[in-house]
C-alpha cells in the first residue's frame, strides 16, 4: 500500500465517520421530539450551536491534528500497512470517544437530554468533515509571490 493511499483512506474515514454522527444526532433530534417533547426552537438553537461549533473546532483543531498525521505517515518507511493509518495513542483516543458517544446516550437526560447529545454529535460530525479536508490537500501549495 502507498503512503498517498493510507492518507486518503484516513481522510475518507474522518469524513465517513463525519457523516455518521450527523446521521446519529439527526435521529436523536427526532427522539428529542418523540420522546422528551423538544421543541423546534429547541433544536433550531442546538444544530445551529452544534454546526458552529462543530466548523470552527474542525478548521482549527482538528485540521492540525489531521496534518500531523498526514505528515507522521509521509515520514513512515515503506513498506506501510493499513494499521500505520493511525498512531498506537490515536487508537487509544478512538476507543475513548467511542466510551464517551455511549455514555452520552444513555445518560442524555442528565445532560439536558437528547437534544444536547444531538448537538453534541452533529457538532463532531461536522468537524470531522470540515478536519478531514487536511487529508485531501496538497502539502505543497505554490508560494505566493510578494510584489515591492
Amino acid at each position: 500500500m502507498s503512503k498517498n493511499n493510507l492518507i486518503y483512506i484516513a481522510g475518507g474515514l474522518w469524513g465517513i465517520i463525519g457523516v455518521f454522527l450527523i446521521t446519529r444526532g439527526i435521529n436523536m433530534y427526532q427522539l428529542a421530539v418523540d420522546e422528551q417533547n423538544s421543541t423546534q426552537m429547541g433544536i433550531i438553537f442546538s444544530v445551529t450551536i452544534g454546526i458552529l461549533v462543530g466548523f470552527f473546532k474542525g478548521l482549527f483543531v482538528l485540521s492540525k491534528s489531521a496534518r500531523k498525521n498526514r505528515s507522521r505517515i509521509q515520514g513512515l518507511e515503506s513498506p506501510v500497512k493499513i494499521h500505520h493509518i493511525f498512531s498506537k495513542p490515536f487508537y487509544g483516543l478512538i476507543a475513548g470517544m467511542m466510551l464517551l458517544g455511549v455514555l452520552l446516550r444513555n445518560f442524555n437526560e442528565y445532560l439536558g437530554g437528547y437534544i444536547v447529545v444531538a448537538g453534541v454529535y452533529c457538532g463532531i460530525g461536522v468537524a470531522l468533515m470540515v478536519g478531514s479536508r487536511a487529508y485531501w490537500k496538497s502539502e505543497t501549495e505554490a508560494p505566493i509571490e510578494e510584489t515591492v
